[in-house]
């Protein structure tokens, strides 16, 4: 099961205000690979890949929807929403949906 604590540990948080967010965003991680990969279980490898994306998502917090950002003559571009090292993970344990 994914850890608030290691969440905490890569974040370099070490007090309890941001429980709340990161308990939060690790039960949206969770959901985001059961309903990407097929599974109703999560498969005990991917609890860091879900761990993992529960950081990405702290990160992007307050920039969810801005693509590009120039501010004078600095430019920013935001990465897709996840990393391809996370979604080549997360592909290994995909399962076809029938309907």
């Amino acid at each position: 099961m994914a850890s608030l604590d290691n969440v905490k540990i890569l974040l370099g948080i070490t007090d309890t205000s941001q429980d709340a967010l990161l308990n939060l965003y690790l039960s949206r991680a969770t959901n985001f690979v059961k309903n990407y990969c097929n599974v109703d279980e999560i498969p005990l490898a991917l609890d860091e890949v879900v761990e993992d994306i529960a950081v990405v998502l702290y990160r992007k917090k307050g920039v969810e929807n801005i693509q590009e950002e120039k501010k004078g003559s600095l430019w920013e571009r935001q990465i897709d929403f996840l990393p391809k090292e996370i979604v080549s993970q997360l592909d290994a344990y995909r399962r076809v949906k029938f309907i």
